[in-house]
């Protein structure tokens, strides 16, 4: 199940870092005095091909992801020479793309995912070893971790305290819950600390890693309260 909803959330999400990009063409003719003007020849291959399809068609849509490098070259407003015409040819994001809110949807049903992986290893522990109880944030964070990286085309793009934060803000609620079915004082230090580790990742990073925290903790709270319980009751009838 927990690999399902990560297939679910990469196949039909965007990644919280991707951006749609439009390219079009301002004007044609002689660059203003001191502009800096590149030479097609000089771009590399990926924004040869966003340029010449601007050229063609006017305009054209880039993604920050599938077209790291040809954004990254062409972003803002640039004049490029290309035979014997001067383009000045505007990049800038796009309005409509899936943008800040559809990121943090599919990080939270990424974590989501990691946690029912973690689940499996809590639930496959014979002795009851408490220290499994780091595998609910452990899970979610590792799978965040390894989703965003594999698909982001530079390291960089990752916002690294975020994406722990959300991580760990996502296993509160579960072992809130397990404390509360059990009535176990050290479950509950264990959630509180963990809440209180995401907080101080949080700082770490910069201010838009706020709704990295908030958006794990609403989203799947309650549910994730109620599936702590639901462990915590499987756990002591196992017992």
């Amino acid at each position: 199940m927990g690999l399902l909803i990560i297939g679910i959330s990469v196949a039909t999400l965007s990644p919280v870092s991707e951006q749609t990009m439009v390219s079009e063409i301002i004007s044609e003719g002689d660059p203003p005095p001191g502009a800096t003007v590149m030479d097609y020849s000089e771009l590399p291959q990926p924004a040869q091909l966003a340029v010449d399809e601007v050229i063609q068609q006017g305009g054209t849509t880039l993604s920050t992801y599938d077209d790291y490098k040809a954004v990254e070259t062409l972003r803002g407003d640039r004049y490029i020479r290309k035979d014997d015409s001067v383009f000045y040819i505007r990049t800038t994001s796009a309005d409509g793309s899936g943008g800040l809110f559809e990121g943090l949807a599919r990080d939270s049903l990424l974590a989501i995912g990691g946690i029912l992986i973690g689940t499996g290893i809590f639930r496959r522990d014979q002795r009851g070893n408490f220290l499994t109880l780091i595998a609910f944030p452990a899970g979610a964070i590792a799978t965040l971790l390894s989703v965003n990286a594999l698909e982001a085309p530079t390291l960089s793009v990752i916002s690294w305290p975020g994406t722990i934060s959300c991580g760990l803000a996502a296993g509160v609620p579960v072992l809130t819950g397990m404390a509360l079915q059990q009535r176990d004082y050290y479950i509950g230090v264990v959630a509180l600390a963990t809440f209180l580790l995401s907080v101080a990742v949080l700082f770490s990073g910069n201010a838009l890693s706020a709704l990295y925290l908030i958006a794990p903790l609403i989203m799947p709270g309650l549910p994730g309260v109620g599936f702590g319980w639901w462990v915590g009751k499987q756990r002591a009838e196992r017992s």
